[in-house]
């Protein structure tokens, strides 16, 4: 017997499939993507500058108009390109702004296991900030930690505000290195620790007051450019604030 071969029994895998031709545009623009990429990687295509126009690019990537602003779309959705209509298309400074904003969605998609991957690679890199910032720390540095750690100071538990403090706190830290790499790295992965602080819900004045403590005692072996002390303070820090921040309330 002949079952019922209506269309509402196709299932939505069939119905959805994309045609040849959708896939092979599809495919076009990925490849496209990445040779736009590797010429703004490369230097080809300078920041600030223009880029060539759709129709110039149309003619030297032998791709249609609609698989290059595709293409542009996909780089401009990551801030590379800078695309407005009636202006030149531009390349963009790359910010760790940017890259801070998209770095919480690529870790939630990893699973739970993320927060332990953020707070290793986060004690690695702060302990280490925390030396060369006792070593190579001004009074210019000192005056700004010593703000942040006033400002985190004035919050009784966490709130977005007292959240961002500390996140500066220890960005700081990282700048008094000198080394620029450090400051931008850190800016990342706090995104990733704010965004997880929030989503905990924690509001424990005692916890706050820890957090509170620990600037203070980090602050301090700064201020007397001991590196030592400096590490192991970070280090206390860090794991309280990652114990807290994993234990379920």
């Amino acid at each position: 017997m002949i079952e019922n071969d209506s269309s509402e029994n196709i299932s939505d895998d069939f119905q959805h499939r994309p045609t040849a031709q959708e896939t092979k545009r599809k495919g076009t623009t990925a490849r496209l993507f990445d040779e736009m990429l590797r010429l703004i990687e490369s230097g080809t295509w300078g920041v600030s500058e223009a880029i060539p126009s759709e129709r110039t690019l149309m003619k030297d990537f032998q791709v249609s108009r609609i698989a290059v602003r595709e293409a542009l779309s996909m780089l401009k959705a990551l801030g590379v390109l800078n695309i407005s209509h009636g202006k030149s298309t531009t390349v963009c400074k790359m910010s760790s702004e940017t890259l801070a904003k998209l770095f919480p969605l690529m870790l939630s998609m990893e699973g739970e296991q993320s927060l332990m991957h953020v707070f290793e690679v986060r004690l690695g890199l702060e302990l280490q900030t925390a030396r060369l910032a006792a070593r190579k720390r001004t009074t210019e540095d000192l005056n700004r930690l010593t703000a942040l750690v006033k400002r985190f100071d004035s919050y009784d538990t966490d709130t977005p505000e007292s959240i961002e403090a500390d996140h500066q706190f220890h960005v700081q830290i990282a700048k008094a290195t000198g080394n620029p790499l450090f400051w931008v790295l850190l800016n990342i992965l706090g995104s990733y620790v704010k965004f997880a602080q929030r989503e905990s819900g924690k509001h424990d004045p005692e916890q706050h007051h820890r957090a509170s403590q620990a600037h203070h005692a980090i602050l301090q072996a700064i201020t007397e450019r001991d590196p030592e002390k400096s590490q192991q303070e970070m280090e206390k820090h860090l794991r309280d604030a990652h114990l807290i921040t994993v234990t379920p309330a």
